[in-house]
């Protein structure tokens, strides 16, 4: 396998996640930008999900540690995804760390392995960002609010609700 490319952003001007479609069928995407620099990667809901709760689990650790008086909260990102939209790859792992030093939060971002491939840390496509803690805030309040836009859940069975209705196991078939 040839060398892979290698996408680093130590201060971004943009990291989102963004959408594409309607709910239940919408397709999400980390997008980060740096002067020129456009990637778009993409990824599940769970991911986005995930990655928002730890981030802001870690600046929760933090502001008990440290007052964080010096960070300045930053205008919620609304926009959409910028175009083209063309994905360099999707997501398969995500590292995550805290560098109290800076008060950045490190992320890293693999590429899916594929299926009987040998790992070579060097073979797959990889993002790596650093993010203050005010781009962090700004980054997980929005892709909360974008997860939460979702369909909404069944009560009783915890699956999604489709807009023509729902079809309930725990109902033995009827509609809900």
């Amino acid at each position: 396998m040839t060398e892979s490319q290698k996408w680093v952003f130590d201060k971004p001007d943009r990291f989102i996640v963004g959408t594409i479609g309607a709910p239940g069928e919408r397709e999400f995407y980390f997008q980060l930008r740096q002067g020129s620099q456009l990637v778009s990667l993409a990824t599940e809901k769970s991911q986005a999900s995930a990655l928002a709760q730890r981030i802001g689990t870690i600046i929760r650790e933090v502001k008990k540690s440290a007052p964080l008086s010096a960070v300045a909260p930053m205008k919620a990102d609304d926009g959409p995804l910028e175009l083209p939209l063309d994905s360099e790859f999707t997501v398969g792992a995500i590292g995550i760390a805290f560098d109290p030093t800076d008060l950045e939060i490190e992320i890293s971002f693999r590429s899916d392995l594929d299926d009987g491939e040998e790992f070579s840390e060097s073979a797959y496509p990889t993002v790596d960002l650093r993010l203050d803690l005010s781009m962090a805030l700004s980054f997980v309040s929005r892709t909360q609010a974008l997860v939460a836009s979702g369909r909404a859940l069944c009560p009783f069975c915890i699956s999604p609700i489709d807009p023509q209705g729902h079809l309930c196991p725990r109902a033995n078939g009827y509609r809900r």
